[in-house]
């Protein structure tokens, strides 16, 4: 079986500034009043708990994660 990438929208609380951008370079970022919106290019599972250690071990608070879609290789069935 082949790996595949998705993409990924997180939310997180609290509004981060540009200054965060630099510690996730494979992220865009919109931030809001209360939260702010990242949105990934395309991850594998592990890249994915990467970036949710990075914005653990920075005491970033998670508020959703959500597939965006397939990026890579499908699988067809039949």
């Amino acid at each position: 079986m082949r790996s595949t990438s998705k993409t990924y929208t997180i939310i997180v609380q609290g509004r981060l500034s540009e200054r965060f951008s630099s510690a996730f370079p494979r992220v865009s970022m919109e931030p809001g009043d209360d939260q702010t919106r990242i949105e990934t290019e395309p991850l594998d599972q592990s890249q994915l708990h990467g970036l949710l250690d990075q914005l653990r071990d920075l005491a970033i608070e998670l508020v959703s994660v959500n597939e965006a879609g397939l990026a890579g290789p499908q699988r067809q069935s039949g």
